[in-house]
């Protein structure tokens, strides 16, 4: 089965994105804290979910790679 679609990948690449700014910031020593910026991507992840973008599957992916887990 094949997962993924426009709305998943671009919840995917937002999250990598928001991901490469925390660890930017991290070694900059500046910017939102790291947790501000996982609630951000989760929240971000959920509006995808409820706007129909994100299948129930998708979300938990996706959910899965922002937490790191």
């Amino acid at each position: 089965m094949m997962l993924g679609g426009f709305g998943f990948q671009y919840g995917v690449d937002e999250a990598r994105r928001q991901q490469i700014a925390t660890r930017q910031s991290a070694v900059g020593g500046a910017g939102a804290p790291a947790e501000t910026d996982v609630v951000r991507q989760l929240t971000s992840l959920k509006a995808l979910l409820d706007d129909g973008d994100l299948t129930p599957e998708e979300f938990r992916i996706a959910k899965r790679m922002v937490l790191g887990s």
